[in-house]
């Protein structure tokens, strides 16, 4: 049984574990911006309404909701997948990094500034974001 697991462990097939994680991610990353993303290209003067509630974002919530909106909708699942292109060399590192700490800088925001402090919920009602933010310092380290 250990042969047995050892060998699909330890097989070149293991390539497809970060490669599905990192697909995963992206799409979910895109998803949980698309919808944020359609609301402030159908009324772009309108502030993201959770926005407006964030002491975080208050200085500027027009800017901040673009911001966040754009990241996960465009900008993290890019720079994720290209991440997986080894073919360019140290730049998919970097672009793995940077969309690593662009999410889980985002992910710290809305976990702590939204969920625990605007909604006041425990850790049982958030537990999408954590996952979330488990995977992206994944990617910030990787």
């Amino acid at each position: 049984m250990s042969n047995f697991l050892n060998g699909i462990s330890n097989s070149r097939l293991s390539v497809l574990s970060e490669i599905t994680l990192r697909l995963v991610f992206a799409v979910l990353m895109f998803s949980h911006g698309e919808g944020k993303l359609l609301s402030l290209i159908e009324e772009p003067n309108q502030p993201l309404g959770f926005i407006l509630k964030m002491s975080f974002f208050s200085d500027f919530p027009l800017v901040s909701s673009w911001v966040v909106a754009i990241s996960e909708a465009i900008l993290i699942p890019i720079f994720i997948i290209i991440g997986s292109f080894n073919f360019i060399g140290e730049a998919s590192k970097g672009f793995s990094t940077l969309g690593g700490l662009l999410s889980t800088v985002l992910m710290l925001i809305i976990i702590f500034g939204f969920h625990v402090d605007v909604l006041e919920q425990s850790w049982t009602e958030f537990k999408y974001q954590l996952s979330l933010f488990a995977i992206s310092i994944y990617f910030l380290f990787k």
